[in-house]
């Protein structure tokens, strides 16, 4: 065999390197036009909110001293702000139910005293964000915030984990 022909020969290997270019820049292009469209998206001017939470067992004192409105917090993951915490907040005394050994289930009564006397808080923080094509609620644009889902957040003197109970609109 001469020169000329073993330049134009092709085995297995080479054509294998060549659809794997192929795929890789047609995965290059795919996901640049996906990020145009997420960023028409995410230009979209954020909303005012009203997120409302709940807050199961946390001392009476904690709930006193550090559940003030105009408070802001913050995701404990991503440390996105929450938001600014609203007036109107709710203490209750926590419910406890125990299975008893016949199989009834009782309510305890919370006969703690200091800082052991334990309250359930509902409340609710103005936040910024906006809801995608699909229908979520991303908190500042950015992170999925859903109903039900709990959350750890965090303020200069509290770390707590809420609840998310409801997200409507602030112009609604």
């Amino acid at each position: 065999m001469n020169k000329k022909e073993r330049k134009l020969k092709f085995g297995a290997l080479d054509v294998f390197i060549i659809l794997v270019v192929i795929v890789c820049a047609v995965s290059i292009v795919l996901r640049y036009v996906s990020n145009k469209q997420s960023d028409v998206g995410a230009s979209t001017p954020l909303e005012n909110y009203v997120i409302s939470f709940e807050v199961l067992d946390i001392k009476d004192t904690s709930a006193q001293n550090y559940l003030e409105p105009g408070t802001n917090f913050y995701l404990v993951e991503s440390d996105v702000l929450l938001g600014t915490l609203r007036e109107g907040i709710t203490v209750r005394d926590a419910e406890k139910y125990y299975e008893m050994p016949n199989g009834d289930i009782v309510l305890a009564q919370n006969n703690a005293t200091g800082d052991l006397y334990r309250v359930d808080v509902e409340g609710s923080f103005d936040a910024k964000g906006r809801v995608d094509s699909s229908g979520r609620f991303l908190l500042g644009g950015n992170t999925y915030i859903g109903i039900n889902k709990e959350v750890k957040i965090y303020s200069k003197y509290l770390a707590v984990t809420v609840v998310i109970t409801g997200i409507t609109n602030a112009g609604q």
